[in-house]
């Protein structure tokens, strides 16, 4: 895709209207835009899959959908779009809740301009930019970029419903592993060399994770030294155990941060869904006594299955 021009779709199935927005850009962008038309939205999202647009021009009066049921649509499927509701529906209160729902704007065709239009599309893709900017400083860690609490909590959440339904009718085999992970004498570094070199390590170490794991796993960073981890799609302890080991492997050789070299290992407790628990709160508990059992002799992965009839 050529990166000096801006890809518009129009969806709107009335041929006079589409024909003016398009006069409008051209006469206004300077051959800046390349637009696209679908009369429907299910031709929309089609589209959709096959190119990337910059901002899509959505009526709202379509013949395979009508009124806000054209947002949420595009919405549920393609989050990330821009979205300018372009229609002739004159009302506040419709306008107010198309904002509310992911649209970036609302127009009323006849008060359009080739200006107006242009420049509510500009204001559009910014508003978005802005917006993913802000939703990914809300899920993610500041140092480390990996997701945070909230982000690990709601793929937990979504991983256990999905085995939960892959599993009807099954055995209830286990699923799911869930690995907290803590330094070991992470404090001595600070201590030591700084808080600085002390942000670089937990840099380093979250790169190294992020490396280890399958695209459809998930680390993250809890605060302070601890990480967590999802592994989906784990048959029984056994696997767990092959996995476990292999996070530990991480640290079986010295990082180098900013010219030096750090030596530090690991103590890695895992629970397992659904024995382990059901749900968010229960699984970190769990995990969280088995890395305090690990945490006693350093360096190793407990597993609460195996540990919890000394609990």
């Amino acid at each position: 895709m050529d990166s000096s021009l801006k890809h518009i779709m129009i969806v709107e199935d009335n041929p006079g209207d589409v024909h003016l927005l398009v006069e409008m850009l051209n006469e206004h962008s300077r051959n800046q835009y390349a637009t696209k038309h679908a009369e429907r939205i299910s031709h929309a999202l089609q589209l959709l899959t096959e190119m990337e647009f910059d901002v899509l021009l959505l009526d709202l009066s379509l013949p395979d959908t009508s009124g806000l049921d054209a947002v949420r649509k595009v919405r549920s499927v393609f989050p990330n779009i821009p979205i300018i509701v372009l229609t002739g529906l004159e009302d506040d209160k419709l306008s107010v809740e198309a904002l509310r729902i992911g649209a970036q704007d609302y127009l009323v065709k006849g008060q359009v301009s080739g200006p107006l239009l242009v420049r509510a599309m500009s204001h559009a893709i910014e508003r978005k930019k802005m917006e993913e900017r802000l939703n990914h400083l809300a899920t993610h860690d500041s140092l480390t970029n990996l997701p945070n609490r909230a982000l690990f909590q709601d793929r937990l959440k979504h991983a256990t419903e999905k085995s939960i339904r892959n599993r009807r009718g099954q055995s209830d085999k286990t699923n799911i592993a869930v690995l907290l992970l803590d330094l070991d004498n992470f404090k001595e570094i600070n201590d030591t060399m700084g808080h600085v070199q002390g942000d670089c390590l937990l840099q380093v170490v979250a790169d190294s994770l992020q490396s280890t794991i399958r695209q459809s796993d998930t680390v993250a960073r809890m605060g302070g030294d601890e990480f967590m981890l999802i592994f989906e799609d784990v048959n029984g302890l056994e696997d767990a155990k092959v996995l476990g080991q292999k996070i530990l492997s991480v640290f079986a050789q010295p990082f180098q941060v900013c010219g030096q070299t750090f030596q530090i290992t690991a103590s890695i407790g895992i629970s397992l869904f659904p024995q382990d628990g059901e749900n968010f709160t229960a699984l970190m508990q769990t995990a969280d006594i088995a890395m305090y059992y690990a945490k006693r002799e350093r360096d190793r992965v407990c597993f609460y299955e195996l540990i919890k009839d000394k609990v």
